[in-house]
């Protein structure tokens, strides 16, 4: 998925003579933590609220915005907006196009994308299974769930300690005819969660 596709792109935003209190009520009144600041179209800056309240008497969002801001292009992919989000410890990355302000995306926004792709918000299962740590194991399972009408949405690996753990989420006409044929082709399967649409 790529950022342009699900970002917000009716930004609030300050210009760099804006007045710090007036940066504040839009804080406020929009429910937002960070302002693009913006000039000619173009992005010159970001003010968080902290910056603001840090600000001294007169001044404007100018004197205490961050310069240069990290952004991100809007044909980047989500796991890379996650990715600088995560690293900075920020709420919300900029998204520009030519310089230009073209919308913003939140940490909100990646939770919301990670839900999608994740299959969660659907009927679905998630199976935990014990698989050995050879070539070609993934690609076994998925296709003995396939075989029995079943969709891998996705599967991964379990780290340290259970590495031989595979969780995989799926969705199944019939979990119990997949559970027996993975255990009948010698897999392990010792947890079955149901989870329904819009349960998490």
């Amino acid at each position: 998925m790529l950022v342009h596709d699900h970002m917000t792109r009716h930004v609030v935003t300050a210009s760099p003579d804006t007045p710090i209190d007036e940066a504040l009520r839009l804080l406020r009144e929009h429910e937002i933590r960070q302002l693009p600041v913006v000039a000619d179209k173009r992005l010159v800056g970001i003010v968080t609220e902290r910056d603001l309240r840090r600000a001294g008497e007169g001044d404007r969002v100018a004197d205490v915005m961050t310069r240069e801001p990290v952004t991100i292009g809007g044909v980047a992919s989500f796991d890379e907006a996650a990715k600088l989000l995560r690293e900075n410890k920020f709420n919300a990355l900029p998204v520009v196009q030519d310089d230009e302000l073209v919308g913003i995306v939140t940490t909100a926004d990646v939770l919301a994308v990670f839900v999608t792709l994740s299959g969660v918000a659907e009927p679905s299962y998630r199976i935990v299974l014990k698989a050995p740590m050879t070539s070609g194991t993934t690609a076994k399972i998925r296709q003995l769930i396939e075989a029995k009408h079943g969709e891998v949405l996705w599967l991964h690996r379990g780290s340290g300690k259970h590495r031989e753990q595979l969780h995989v989420r799926l969705k199944a006409r019939d979990i119990e005819e997949i559970t027996l044929g993975l255990e009948s082709a010698g897999f392990e399967v010792p947890t079955v969660v149901a989870r329904p649409a819009g349960k998490t």
